[in-house]
This record gives C-alpha cells, structure tokens and sequence, in this order.
C-alpha cells in the first residue's frame, strides 16, 4: 500500500473539491426508482422516512456526522460478539442495532398507500446509506457512509390491544426507545478495541463485509482510520462520545448537540454536566398548530410573533406551514449532523414534507378499552381546567380533531419544571443562529423563563411525560406523590389504564417491567436526580381534583 496518493488526495479533498457536494440516499434513490412519479402525490411521506435531507457530503462524514458504515458497523459487532471464534457478518446489524431502539418493522402502519406504494424496510427505519466516491490522480476514494432520518427518532413501534408492541412502525410517533447515546457509546468501545491493532481491525472488517472494494479497503486505511484515532485520543480523556448527557432511550438534548455542531461549546472533548437540556423526543401531530419550536419556543419565525394563538385554519395555511418547516429544516444541521451550507438548498424538500405530510398527520388510535361514561366527564374537566392551555379540541368523543391551540408559554414559577432545558438557550446559541443562513429564517429566543404548553393529540403514545421525560405514566403525572425516582425506560409495554410504560415497583422502589414482559429493545434506568432530569412541575393544577375525575381525564386523553 503506498500512502503518497492518499495524502495527496486528503489534501485535495481538504482544499480542491467541493466538500459539500451531496449524495443522495440508496433508500430514496432506490425508492423513486422502483414507484416512478407516484411518490410525487404524497412526496413528504417518503423524504421523511428515507431521505437524508443533504447530509450525505464529504463535510460531514469529515467532521465525523456521519458513519462510515462498515467501520462502525464492525464496531458494534464486536461489542456484540460472544466470543472471539464467532464469525462477524454485517448482515446482522440491523439485529445489534435494535438493542438501540431502531424499529426494524414489517410494516408502515399509516403509510399514505394511496399516493404511492408502501418501501420495503430493510433494516432499521431512519437508518439510510449511500456511497461517497471522488476521483483524483487515478485514485477513489470511496467510503459507504449512513445517516439517520427524520423518520429514526419520529416513529415508533405501534401497540395491541393489551399494549404490547408490535412489528410495525408509525411515522410521525416519538421514539421512546432510541437511544442514540448509548449506541454511539457502544461504537466508541468497538472502535477502541478494533484500533489497538488497525491492520486486524481491517481484516475483521473485511470479514464482516467481504464485498468492500479495494478502493474503499484503502480509502479506510489510509484517510478514516487516521481519522479515528485522532478522534479516540481526544475521547479518551472523558471516556465517552457526546459531551453533554443525553438522556438515555426517548431522550434527547438538542441544545447540547447545536452548540457541538456550532462549535459553541468550549472544551467539545471535556463532558459538561451542566448541559443537560433533555427533552423527550416529542409526537408530530398537529405541528401546524405551534408558532415557535421546541418546548420552550426557543426558535421562532423571523418577523413573526412568538407565541400567537392559531386557529384550524390558519395551523393548515400554505404559508404558514412553509415557514415553519423553515425552522424544522434548521434541525438538520444539528440533528444530523448537516453541514451549515446544505440547509438551505434542501429546505424544498421539507417544506414538501410539512406541505404533504406534517399537515394530515394523524394519531394511531387508542387500541384498548376507553369508559366513554368517564371520557364524557373528563371532556367537561379538560375544558374547563387544561384547556386555556394544552388547546381546545372539538366537541364529543368521536373523531376528535384540535380547534384551536394557544401557544402559551407557562413560567418556572407556575410550571416548576426542570429548568435545565430553556437555561440552555443562552447569548452563544442566539447570536450564532442570528449571523448565518439562519438569520433570515429564524428568531432564536434567550433565557425564556419557561415552556410552551404541549400539545397533546396522540398524548397516549408519548410516554414517559413531562417535557424531559421524566414520569412513567398519565395516572402518576397526575398523582405527583407516586412519581417514581428511577424508572426503566426504552422497549416498554404501554399500562392500558393508567396509560404510560407498563411497570411496577421493586424493592429499591425503582419502577421496572413486569417479570413477565421482555422489551423489544435494551431498557436503561432513568434517574430523577441526575441533572436535567427532574420530575417535578405540573402539580399545582391536579391539586383540586380527586381519583375519579382524575381518571375520566385519562379516559378522555385517550381519545385525543
């Protein structure tokens, strides 16, 4: 192998080509291909689930975004491996890759099947690749890279009638299983053991993948491995890949990961307790409603109120979905790691996600038994107590659909919730999104003093809740003194009646799956004491009710 042409070519990547050229997707291009101009009827549906919305480009995969897949494929295989006799074979990822609350589905249950036919899903959804291949002085550098989509952390499995998951995936549902910390920890302990020996590491990869040209064979060895063991000297001071808390599965900080994206946070390979804004990965439906995202409101339509009331009508104006699919665009720069010069180009394609998508999503329905006598009354206290905030929802309890939705942001003072989140909001965040392709599309907020009330269509899907995630089930929210301290999350079965993760108390008084219950995915224990992850706040308002009109609330959320 000779290293001069590599070195040559990481330079002329570095500075002669365009770094930001974007590849498309397999799963998309493949899609478009095999359906024809059907998916144009309904194109939102299919970037949503498959589209990598400009993050395929050499910028991306260089700032490590990306991942090159056989190299962390083989990673997470080896953390995987019983023993060192056992073979590796790329082909069980998407296996591995479910431990992390990736849905692998059979089926898209609210696929938009009219408009085009239903992808076939091979391996995890949300999970895409393509190949990256330039040509220089008569070599390639060629890399298979992967990304996630919007669909990874916006779908989830989808439950029977006695809350049990099923194989079979909802688009537009926050994932309460994903956990992108922990998977991205797991290929960081690969990645140590795979670079003790590097030429091993590249026979094992070799192994797990035979098919690997040559020319990628090299463009590892000589341009990615360098790469990574810059990187893993860096890590290994604070033994770990994000440097910020996550959350653990249905749990995110985007707070955190912006300001690593932005290169706004000082020290990005010390980890930083204090930047611990977690959020719970929220549900999409009756996004049209919101005149800010985020739970706090922290991003805004430039020259446009904050925090304004919206009607039906005007939640499903043109205009107004298109400027807030502006602000959802913005979320790929962080969120998939995007780099800043392919936002704006694919704005397009998100807009046709909101345009034909966002904007007739709907909630997949609750499977099990409602008490419509205490629904009925739980209508009239939703009203009369919920709705000034959470919005008013259309009379009865049949095909209940959002009227109107306030925006309201509520104080600390009232709310007491974990403050960690809106804190995180501060001068560097405001000014960076105030001096870019952003300015013009966004008014970043600071130090908000709070968070916008949630909307809560599908709110039977969300748990835990909580804007952190904080609280296991409806019926606990309600009752704040049953509020465990630590709780099992991701993988979970849904308690039809109290309506939230399926569980109980051990002898530690932790909150754990029944014995008889074997999650789908790798459970961790969320901690209420660990910062950012409090689960106080939203107590006052349950004060004057007792249990049983606290249970006909729960009935008619159900319904919503």
């Amino acid at each position: 192998m000779k290293t001069i042409p590599f070195l040559s070519l990481l330079l002329f990547l570095a500075f002669g080509c365009d770094m930001d050229k974007s590849y498309e997707g397999f799963e998309i291009r493949d899609y478009k291909e095999s359906v024809g101009q059907k998916y144009t009827s309904n194109p939102g549906q299919a970037f949503f689930a498959m589209d990598s919305l400009g993050s395929f480009s050499l910028t991306s995969l260089f700032a490590v975004n990306i991942l090159p897949i056989k190299i962390y494929g083989t990673a997470l295989l080896l953390m995987d491996q019983k023993s060192e006799s056992e073979g590796l074979d790329g082909k069980r990822l998407p296996t591995v890759m479910k431990k992390f609350g990736f849905i692998q589905p059979a089926k898209i249950a609210n696929w938009d099947s009219e408009s085009s036919p239903e992808p076939e899903i091979e391996g995890s959804l949300g999970f895409i690749h393509t190949q990256i291949e330039q040509q220089f002085l008569g070599k390639k550098f060629s890399v298979e890279v992967a990304n996630i989509t919007c669909a990874a952390c916006h779908s989830s499995v989808t439950f029977d009638q006695n809350g049990i998951p099923k194989n079979e995936a909802w688009l537009g549902a926050g994932n309460s299983s994903l956990n992108l910390d922990g998977f991205l920890q797991e290929i960081y302990y690969g990645l140590v053991k795979g670079m003790k020996d590097p030429r091993h590491f590249l026979t094992q990869i070799r192994e797990a993948y035979p098919d690997m040209s040559r020319d990628e064979e090299l463009t590892i060895h000589y341009a990615i491995f360098p790469k990574i063991q810059k990187a893993l000297k860096q890590y290994k001071k604070m033994g770990r890949v994000l440097p910020f808390p996550n959350g653990g599965p249905g749990h995110t900080n985007g707070v955190g990961a912006f300001k690593r994206a932005a290169k706004i946070l000082k020290q990005p390979f010390t980890f930083h307790s204090e930047e611990a804004g977690v959020v719970g990965i929220p549900n999409l439906m009756d996004k049209g409603f919101r005149s800010s995202y985020t739970i706090d409101g922290a991003y805004g339509v430039a020259g446009k109120p904050r925090y304004k009331s919206m009607t039906k009508e005007e939640a499903r104006d043109p205009q107004h979905l298109n400027e807030m699919s502006h602000l959802a665009a913005f979320f790929s720069y962080s969120a998939m790691g995007n780099s800043l010069n392919n936002v704006e180009p694919n704005i397009p394609k998100v807009e046709k996600i909101f345009a034909t998508f966002v904007r007739d999503l709907k909630p997949h329905k609750f499977p099990g038994q409602i008490d419509r006598l205490k629904a009925s009354r739980g209508e009239q206290i939703y009203k009369q107590s919920c709705s000034g905030c959470h919005g008013i929802y259309s009379e009865g309890l049949d095909e209940i659909e959002l009227q109107s939705f306030p925006n309201k942001q509520v104080a600390q003072a009232l709310m007491g919730s974990d403050p960690y989140r809106w804190k995180g909001i501060d001068q560097s965040v405001v000014d960076f999104s105030n001096q870019n392709v952003f300015a013009k599309y966004i008014d970043a907020g600071k130090e908000l003093g709070g968070y916008t009330a949630p909307i809560l269509t599908g709110i039977w899907f969300k748990a835990p809740y909580l804007h952190n995630g904080s609280v296991p089930t409806l019926w606990q929210l309600l009752n704040p003194e049953l509020r465990p301290k630590k709780f099992l999350m991701g993988g979970h079965a849904i308690d039809m009646v109290d309506v939230g993760i399926k569980g109980e108390l051990n002898t530690l008084g932790e909150y754990v799956y029944p014995s008889s219950y074997t999650p789908w995915s790798q459970p961790a224990m969320f901690d209420t004491s660990e910062s950012g992850k409090s689960n106080l706040g939203h107590e006052k308002m349950f004060e004057k009710l007792n249990s049983n009109e606290k249970r006909s609330v729960i009935e008619y959320l159900k319904l919503l």
